[in-house]
């Protein structure tokens, strides 16, 4: 029982202080709204890739080798007595020429980052509001739309 009175007690003084807190609130009427702008830069980020630069293409030295080598071997084969060696220098030459002229393994390959640029934009970042309490016209800013009205915390204080 001792509980409970103590329970109900403790209840009713919070509803008083509730109360008093709630005498602290005013209410100021709204004159005006007037939105308030900013610019940002937003941050937009993409991939980027840039295709290789064409270059002439260089003479395949390795290539020339290696088919004036593969070149003179067949045309060693192909041919008999001394239509052998010509056989030969032909297969030289005709290797050589196709071997030089493919192309290098080494492919240039697309360079790609990721790049960032910047979109300006406007954003609401709240309001200017002038409101009027107890015949006195006042200014804040908000960052949320009021209506039409402003709730005021009030504090009264003995001045000396």
């Amino acid at each position: 029982m001792k509980y409970q009175i103590l329970i109900i007690g403790l209840l009713f003084s919070g509803l008083s202080m509730a109360q008093r807190y709630d005498n602290n609130v005013a209410y100021g009427k709204v004159i005006e709204v007037r939105p308030v702008y900013e610019r940002v830069s937003i941050p937009e980020r993409q991939r980027v890739c840039e295709r290789p630069q064409y270059r002439e293409p260089r003479a395949n030295t390795g290539g020339a080798i290696l088919g004036g080598i593969i070149g003179g071997v067949l045309g060693n084969q192909i041919g008999g007595g001394s239509g052998r060696d010509a056989a030969t220098a032909v297969g030289v030459i005709a290797g050589a020429t196709v071997g030089a002229n493919q192309p290098s393994h080494r492919q240039q390959r697309p360079r790609c980052y990721t790049d960032t640029r910047y979109r300006e934009e406007r954003q609401l970042s709240g309001y200017d509001v002038t409101y009027e309490y107890q015949g006195q016209w006042y200014d804040t800013f908000m960052t949320r739309h009021p209506g039409d009205r402003v709730r005021l915390a009030v504090d009264v204080q003995v001045i000396e």
